[in-house]
């Protein structure tokens, strides 16, 4: 009798060893698959002189939750005695790629602008450009602003993800109607404070931007200036992530793989910078978002902080949940 119930235990042993067996060596396929996918990948960030200081705080997020070769941080000359402080950053000039006069230049003699938000569509350019430098086959493209906060699988089974939300701005698919042909929408955004790049199909959006003869210019970011309408080149007239994604799902459909994406927008009115973040904080608002931004724009609110900081509050609510009733939690608190 006991030696018949050993034999069974033995057997459900077996049989649940088996079960971790089978789990691991998905797991390690899984793994190896991602690895290889992204052996040689650069992650590039543009630094204008506003997120200098904050980069520094952000980069151990990136290390942490990014799996990339090589960090390429393309920002002005002026920034270069502050890069190169660390030699597992490679600095480019931007000026080396598109250059800063040039745009300006074009922008006052091609659409009689003396004021425009010219970084807003330079630093796009930059990403853009870098295509034409980037020896890998991908590259990441990631906001100053923006930190993960938990692993980012970037590829499933050699296929990319694009990352999408729920927004829309329409003179981005104004700009792109007159930029492309044959282009198909989707009901989604693009626009995720970071994007995969295929560099091969970045340089060929390029490519087919140049070519278009109906627009003066002969640079890519020339002609894209000139498809912006007048009444929003001052503003926000044109997306490299919207019109990579719709070029690329038009041109390429099904190589890149969709998934929902969720990330903290207003990470500077509660946190301020991410300096503020705590291990207890980034396991609170993981559980809902993959990312946090901090806007030099928003205003920090210190009783905020403190609000959010609360373990109680952290325990009773999901971040969801606390970010979609901070009216009413904060009006409680203040009781």
């Amino acid at each position: 009798m006991r030696r018949r119930q050993l034999k069974k235990n033995g057997k459900i042993l077996m049989i649940f060893l088996f079960s971790i067996y089978v789990k691991i060596v998905d797991y390690l396929n899984q793994k190896s698959s991602n690895e290889l996918s992204v052996s040689k990948l650069d992650l590039v960030i543009m630094l204008s002189k506003d997120h200098i200081d904050s980069f520094n705080d952000n980069i151990k997020f990136y290390r942490k939750y990014l799996n990339y070769t090589n960090l390429i941080i393309i920002s002005p000359a002026s920034s270069s005695h502050f890069i190169n402080k660390d030699n597992s950053i490679r600095f480019i000039n931007e000026d080396t790629l598109v250059p800063k006069a040039a745009i300006n230049k074009f922008l006052q003699v091609e659409r009689s602008r003396t004021t425009f938000k010219d970084y807003w569509y330079e630093q796009q350019f930059l990403k853009m450009a870098y295509s034409r430098i980037c020896k890998n086959e991908y590259y990441l493209i990631w906001d100053a602003d923006t930190i993960p906060i938990k692993s980012i699988q970037l590829f499933e089974n050699e296929h990319p993800f694009f990352d999408m939300k729920t927004e829309h701005w329409e003179p981005y698919f104004q700009t792109m109607k007159r930029l492309l042909s044959k282009l198909t929408f989707s009901d989604r955004s693009y626009i995720s404070e970071h994007q995969m790049i295929k560099t091969e199909y970045m340089k060929n959006l390029l490519d087919e931007i140049e070519n278009n003869s109906e627009l003066k210019g002969k640079l890519f970011w020339e002609k894209i200036l000139m498809a912006i309408n007048s009444k929003d080149i001052d503003g926000s007239g044109f997306s490299e992530y919207e019109t990579y994604g719709t070029f690329v799902d038009s041109r390429y459909p099904n190589f890149y793989i969709h998934r929902n994406w969720f990330s903290l927008r207003i990470g500077s009115r509660f946190f301020d910078n991410a300096k503020n973040l705590n291990e207890s904080d980034i396991i609170w608002l993981s559980k809902d978002f993959h990312a946090v931004t901090f806007e030099t724009y928003d205003k920090f609110n210190e009783q905020n902080l403190e609000i959010v900081k609360n373990p109680k509050l952290q325990q009773k609510y999901t971040p969801f949940r606390f970010f979609e009733n901070f009216g009413q939690i904060f009006s409680e608190y203040k009781k």
